[in-house]
């Protein structure tokens, strides 16, 4: 165990002072009844959130081993007893296998390393406001911008927030939708690079790639590191990071219940199976020649995980010169893969260099949406099983795209007996029939570099990123003339 604190007092002393140092209410060794007892809590914490008393139990454990599992449940049930919001167990000598996988579908936090706890925490407490823009292009619709002028790239909707993966500054924004409010910015890990003419040393600060939310908290593919991060969503705050071969890019999915995270890597040819509660994982080749992954999804309820493949696929046996993309379909019960299905179009003996770009499952329906780049495919509905193509959504280019056949469905979402997609190419959201892919309005969204990246539904309205507009497009889908306000 390395600490810099004298004794387990200071220890206590240090944690409940940072508390106190952020507005709440600390106090050592308090004596809290509750409903069956009476408990000694290390730091009790109470602060006010929208009016709120919200209540923290805390537990300071200097000790020369790690955390048993007997004492996550000795503090969980404590914090029933007393109806405390959430636990906290901070220990600097980690936490044993079985103590993690008590944590799990439960409000209780484990904290391996306090000054990494302060450090995270006191860059997320800055609330930032938008800037909302109109557009100088015809017919575009304003647009909330980020002050530093970020570049917003993934988006993940949960919990009634919407999390926001900036690419430029290499962060999280937790958006609150209803106020269309910036919450908390998250900074991810920095790094240095000797790139300056004079070899000097330059900080940079590794961009934030795709994201899935388990068991209360986020897990980043953190792209150019070797680690998937895990932030508590509570707090804010950097939790573990997982070393993960290849390192952070790839795409990510959740398992319904939480208890898994998917990790497609675009860098190695492999798909990790990660514990949301002990980080663990287990991995899982592609197909034999599949190569690089931008997307994976998890099916509702059934042990099904599909992977979008960008090259090394086969069509009836045979490979074709050029990409030969495709989509497997891998049963986590029997641990094989019972569907493949060759998603990319031969022309003259040659496969396309398209690749599956998002997947959206339609539960209704009992289908899959691929999204697929540099494709004129456009949208492929595909059954369940990933063994068919049903139909193919193809759209034409518009006036704006003036450079290629194909649009760029990079990201679908359903709303009603709806499908969304963002359409790079030709800048825009459109709206179609989900089953026989008609669509039904295109609205444009401004013209910029590289175009609008990604949608989200909540509620009643579409929440785009446009990275090179700077900011997030709040689109209403409920009106019977869409607003943007």
């Amino acid at each position: 165990m390395n600490s810099i604190h004298r004794d387990w007092r200071d220890y206590q002393e240090a944690v409940a002072a940072f508390f106190k140092e952020r507005g709440c209410v600390a106090t050592i060794e308090a004596r809290i009844t509750g409903a069956r007892a009476e408990h000694r809590i290390d730091v009790y914490v109470t602060f006010l959130q929208h009016g709120i008393e919200c209540r923290w139990i805390v537990e300071c454990k200097l000790w020369k081993k790690r955390v048993e599992k007997q004492n996550v449940l000795a503090l969980k049930a404590v914090v029933e007893d007393v109806g405390a919001d959430r636990g906290i167990i901070f220990c600097e000598n980690g936490f044993q296998l079985g103590a993690r996988n008590a944590t799990r579908h439960t409000n209780i936090l484990l904290v391996t390393s306090f000054e990494e706890f302060k450090r995270t925490v006191s860059l997320n407490e800055a609330r930032i406001e938008f800037v909302y823009r109109n557009s100088d292009q015809l017919g575009a619709p304003p647009i909330h911008v980020f002050p530093n002028n970020d570049c917003p790239q993934h988006l993940l909707s949960y919990g009634g927030r919407v999390f926001v993966a900036n690419w430029q500054t290499g962060n999280i924004a937790l958006i609150n939708p209803t106020t269309k409010s910036i919450e908390h910015v998250i900074d991810l890990d920095k790094y240095e690079t000797a790139s300056r003419p004079d070899g000097g040393r330059t900080i940079r600060q590794y961009p934030a790639g795709e994201m899935a939310c388990a068991d209360g908290k986020l897990f980043v593919g953190q792209v150019f590191s070797e680690f998937v991060l895990v932030i508590d969503i509570g707090t804010q705050s950097i939790v573990r990071r997982i070393v993960i071969p290849g390192g952070g890019e790839g795409a990510m999915a959740a398992s319904n219940d939480g208890r898994s995270i998917y990790f497609a890597s675009n860098r190695v040819n492999r798909l990790f199976i990660i514990d949301s509660a002990t980080y663990e994982y287990q991995e899982v080749d592609y197909p034999a020649g599949g190569r690089g992954s931008i997307c994976v999804l998890c099916h509702p309820s059934k042990p099904l995980v599909y992977i979008g493949i960008q090259r090394g696929g086969s069509l009836d046996g045979r490979y074709h010169t050029g990409g030969n993309c495709f989509l497997a379909t891998y049963d986590l019960t029997e641990r094989r893969y019972v569907g493949y299905l060759y998603l990319a179009e031969v022309e003259n003996d040659r496969s396309d260099d398209s690749t599956p770009a998002s997947l959206t499952y339609d539960a209704n329906d009992e289908c899959l949406f691929v999204g697929m780049f540099q494709s004129q495919r456009g949208i492929c509905r595909v059954d369940e099983y990933g063994r068919k193509i049903l139909t193919n959504f193809r759209f034409a280019p518009n006036a704006i795209n003036r450079h290629f056949a194909w649009v760029d469905p990079l990201s679908q979402a359903l709303y009603r007996d709806k499908l969304l997609s963002i359409n790079r190419n030709n800048c825009e959201l459109v709206v179609l029939d989900k089953q026989l892919g008609r669509v039904e309005s295109a609205t444009f969204l401004g013209d910029a570099p590289n175009g609008p990246r990604a949608v989200v539904v909540v509620d009643d309205v579409a929440i785009i990123s446009y990275p090179e507009r700077h900011g997030l497009i709040f689109h209403s889908l409920g009106a019977k003339h869409p607003s943007h306000r």
